[in-house]
């Protein structure tokens, strides 16, 4: 049987008391549905690039069309420009952002798990959306996010964004995964369904804060007592080094999410922890 840390209590904690903050004023599931919808007009940013069976789409509208059996429906939009009507339950959005948040809370409302298995991947796993022609404005400099180099080409992402396409170009040689490429953009097309740009490089540099990096999460793996591991043979004293290790007792531990190279089957060369 699975357990709860204390930070998954803190978590719903947080999520009851934004439900009371959406649901204050409204009575009823009728009230309080309408209530929900208002809440992701207000708060959310549409459109937004999230996923649906892992599939890419991007969520252009949340709605409440009274129905309750039905609840709130998200129109999605795929890559191919067809659209559909989901249940916002079953859409998954970035999880750092206020999109999940809110409908991790819908779910919780609804008494389902609010952060189901797919919603705590990260978000740049498995098929990844990519730029449209709507994406880029050809008549000015393009901001990239290299994430891997050829020798003529580099897959990258739109800065500020989660959506790929791939540089074609001169001067590769001076880039690294990583870097922010300035590029002043001559031709855009797609191939094959996926997107592509030439141009010549204007610049390159290294700027943590402005990649939007999700820090890897700390799972809560309960209490670690340096008294009960190994740390020499019973002959052997105890090394220096050691000692304050272990007279400090008890404490909190963690382990770091896992991060696999060669996750992604459409890109097998993708490193994530490069990323």
């Amino acid at each position: 049987m699975g357990t709860r840390s204390k930070k998954d209590d803190k978590e719903l904690e947080a999520l009851d008391k934004l439900i009371e903050e959406i649901t204050v004023d409204a009575y009823g599931d009728d009230e309080q549905l309408s209530a929900f919808q208002q809440a992701f007009e207000d708060d959310v940013t549409l459109p937004a690039d999230g996923f649906v069976i892992g599939e890419p789409v991007s969520v252009i509208a949340v709605e409440y069309d009274g129905n309750e059996r039905r609840g709130l429906t998200a129109k999605c939009r795929r890559e191919d420009g067809a659209e559909y009507e989901m249940a916002v339950s079953e859409v998954v959005l970035p999880h750092t952002s206020t999109g999940a948040r809110y409908i991790a809370a819908y779910r919780r409302w609804l008494n389902l798990d609010p952060y189901p298995a797919e919603t705590r991947k990260p978000f740049r796993r498995g098929r990844q959306h990519k730029v449209t022609d709507d994406d880029l404005d050809l008549s000015k400099p393009v901001e990239l996010v290299a994430l891997t180099v050829k020798e003529r080409a580099a897959r990258c992402r739109l800065l500020g964004s989660d959506r790929i396409i791939t540089l074609c170009t001169s001067r590769l040689r001076e880039v690294v995964p990583g870097a922010i490429v300035t590029v002043t953009p001559r031709k855009q097309w797609r191939y094959g369904g996926h997107p592509y740009l030439s141009g010549e490089i204007q610049s390159t540099r290294i700027d943590v804060k402005a990649l939007g990096l999700v820090p890897l999460r700390l799972e809560d793996m309960g209490m670690w007592d340096p008294n009960e591991e190994y740390w020499q043979e019973e002959d052997e004293p105890i090394e220096e080094w050691a000692k304050p290790i272990i007279a400090y007792g008890p404490r909190p531990m963690f382990e770091m999410e896992q991060v696999l190279p060669g996750e992604d089957i459409d890109d097998p060369f993708n490193d994530p922890i490069i990323r």
